[in-house]
């Protein structure tokens, strides 16, 4: 596999800097939070992998593309809903989406083309106002911005987040190795251990199978919502986000981190990344319109980020208020 060179924007002297094609350069940024993910990921985990995924789509591209130069800024940490935990830090849905505008704005101001907005974090309500961000400046500019984590999505699953269907196509892996592994389970404890295996604690190996689920049937509740009922039940998807919320005050992860491997992570990474260049390729040769960027949430954008409807949410959720 290609190894293409990627400069660390702020390793660059302008000497350097002024020698960049900046018509073909491909800049990367993640956008991701610091938030707690079990008691053994560090707590950027989210942002290491959304760095892990950009980076290894942009060796997942064709040759024509591997001589570009690879512009990579240090990541950006402004996310909405992370678990309710010490140590996690909130913004606010049009906090992420100035951001992430202004940084575009600018960026195109200087001549650049192609900006990859990567991330890993689930929440509708970010990565909807990454896309809306990335939207906006696509479409005042002459820029493309990417939201490669939704173009991602968008191509391995129907109705949101969740990857497991695809995931449990993996050799050895089964479609219920996945059931409920939202946050800091299986899928993101692998990836760590793939990525930087030296920042996961061992003791990973000793945690039990832990979901919403099983902690609501402890409790002699309900399951969070019917299976399979995806967007087409917004008021079972508000029932299981308020569901979560209960869940993160008391637990910090979802899934089974002692079935994890940095094999599985190797796989993992490069099955979603093969996904996501499959998306960049198609879009850098203009073969893929901006109507077809986006995750299969963005149809309800205005739900997620409308500042009534966050503050509706907010209220719902019994969460301060962040418009």
């Amino acid at each position: 596999m290609t190894e293409p060179q990627i400069h660390r924007w702020e390793t660059l002297t302008k000497k350097q800097f002024d020698t960049i094609d900046r018509n073909r350069a491909i800049v990367l940024v993640t956008c991701s939070p610091l938030e707690v993910h079990g008691p053994h990921l560090p707590l950027g985990a989210d942002a290491l992998e959304g760095e892990g995924l950009s980076e290894r789509t942009i060796r997942h591209l064709p040759e024509a593309h591997q001589d570009r130069p690879f512009l990579k800024l240090p990541f950006v940490y402004a996310a909405c809903d992370p678990v309710p935990q010490p140590g996690s830090l909130s913004f606010r849905p049009s906090t992420i989406r100035a951001f992430l505008e202004d940084l575009g704005d600018s960026l195109a101001a200087q001549g650049f083309r192609h900006v990859v907005v990567s991330n890993f974090h689930g929440s509708p309500r970010h990565f909807v106002a990454i896309e809306q961000a990335c939207h906006a400046v696509s479409e005042r500019t002459d820029m493309q911005m990417i939201p490669i984590f939704s173009v991602m999505v968008g191509r391995l699953s129907a109705g949101g987040s969740e990857l497991g269907q695809t995931l449990g196509a993996l050799p050895g892996m089964t479609e219920a190795d996945f059931e409920g592994d939202t946050h800091g389970g299986l899928v993101e404890t692998s990836q760590l251990l793939a990525l930087h295996g030296d920042w996961v604690d061992p003791d990973y190996k000793e945690l039990p199978k832990r979901t919403v689920d099983i902690w609501l049937e402890e409790k002699g509740e309900q399951r969070t919502r019917p299976e399979g009922s995806g967007l087409r039940d917004l008021p079972g998807m508000v029932k299981g986000f308020k569901a979560g919320i209960a869940y993160f005050a008391e637990e910090t992860y979802t899934g089974q981190p002692a079935k994890a491997s940095a094999e599985l992570g190797e796989q993992i990474l490069d099955l979603l990344a093969s996904k996501a260049a499959e998306g960049l390729t198609e879009i850098l040769e203009g073969r893929l319109p901006r109507s077809e960027w986006h995750s299969p949430v963005w149809k309800l954008r205005h739900v997620f980020t409308h500042p009534a409807a966050v503050a509706f949410f907010d209220r719902l959720l019994e969460k301060p208020k962040t418009v």
